[in-house]
């Protein structure tokens, strides 16, 4: 399983008792690193993956059951920010109809 990190555009990170995930942004590459924690809380690197157009460097010590829970995390990831994203995109469009609807009512008025 190839873990796709190309379609987040912004920091996460997400953490509990056996696993951490984090993703980061930067001006020319993403990364996105996962850590397993032992029974001591010492962190193990696992996964370890840098994407940008020139280079791609990674890293995965992972079995299949943490690859898909790491790949479960970045689709809800994803999700999220398509979701606001589109909120986003509604807001502009009403704003945009709102403005020209002034302007009309403003230039019908005149």
């Amino acid at each position: 399983m190839r873990l796709n990190i190309s379609k987040l555009k912004t920091d996460k990170s997400f953490e509990n008792e056996k696993i951490k995930i984090s993703f980061s942004t930067g001006e020319v590459s993403n990364s996105l690193s996962v850590y397993l924690f032992d029974e001591n809380k010492k962190q193990h690197h696992i996964i370890w993956k840098i994407d940008n157009d020139r280079c791609h460097q990674n890293f995965d010590k992972a079995n299949e059951k943490i690859r898909v829970f790491v790949d479960n995390k970045i689709q809800e990831w994803i999700r999220e920010e398509e979701k606001i994203e589109e909120i986003k995109a509604q807001n502009r469009r009403e704003r945009e109809i709102k403005e020209k609807s002034e302007l009309k009512k403003l230039a019908d008025s005149f």
